[in-house]
């Protein structure tokens, strides 16, 4: 019986959630990438778009994208651009490198950019693997004004060897980390990332709604299915930074 609520409560989510971005006319109203119109063809995570659209979708990875401003984004996992456009269509970045798996993906990443006129600034490539991921970047990219958002679904495990973290130990690097099934992946990851980098854990924490009257008047129930994210597991980031 709980199996079923739960599937009925996603459909809801859903269901608000693209209630509101239409309601918004699915441009973000608050938050960094305020302004920023997003794609009406989704092609991942439906439910997410309300927390977009109200500026709070992933706020920790947006704090730390404001407070170290590089003019540089390499967006690994990009799916339909939320961070890749929004950087460009802020100003936050100048460029962006961006990388997703998905032909679907490519597609819409590539429509959104469009719509925001910041297609000429940015550069859309498939999947990336830790072999092949330096040669398609530039040459002469000094990664010291880079910043690589990395979310690609528990392949940060195998992806981030010590070829990689070597090659681009003077870039600032905000990792999602999934799940495993084996811990000892995990604090693999985190001691050979200490070897390169300062680095801090990031954990999902509390919205704050202060500034977003729209979702004042809502009940609770709403405006928390409207502004989660619908983990399986709280959310972790690790922020990577230059040992200086």
């Amino acid at each position: 019986m709980k199996k079923i609520f739960y599937k009925i409560t996603k459909k809801y989510w859903n269901l608000i959630s693209l209630e509101h971005a239409k309601k918004n006319n699915f441009t973000v109203q608050n938050g960094l990438f305020k302004g920023l119109q997003i794609n009406k063809d989704i092609s991942w995570g439906k439910g997410d778009v309300a927390s977009k659209i109200y500026g709070l979708y992933e706020n920790n990875v947006q704090n730390i994208l404001k407070k170290i401003k590089k003019p540089i984004l390499i967006d690994i996992g990009s799916a339909d651009g939320f961070f890749a456009v929004g950087c460009l269509h802020s100003g936050l970045s100048k460029f962006c490198y961006a990388f997703e798996q998905s032909q679907k993906g490519q597609e819409v990443l590539f429509q959104t950019a469009q719509t925001n006129n910041v297609a000429n600034k940015i550069s859309i490539k498939g999947k990336v693997t830790s072999k092949n991921f330096i040669s398609l970047l530039p040459v002469d990219i000094d990664l010291s004004k880079a910043v690589i958002i990395c979310d690609i679904e528990g392949e940060e495990f195998n992806f981030l060897n010590n070829d990689i973290l070597t090659k681009c130990k003077e870039a600032n690097f905000i990792v999602e980390i999934h799940k495993t099934n084996n811990i000892n992946d995990k604090n693999k990851l985190f001691k050979k990332m200490c070897e390169f980098f300062d680095v801090s854990i990031i954990i999902d924490g509390n919205k704050n709604y202060n500034e977003i009257p729209q979702l004042h008047n809502l009940n609770d129930i709403d405006r928390l299915l409207l502004t989660c994210e619908g983990r399986s597991y709280i959310g972790e980031w690790w922020h990577l930074q230059p040992i200086k």
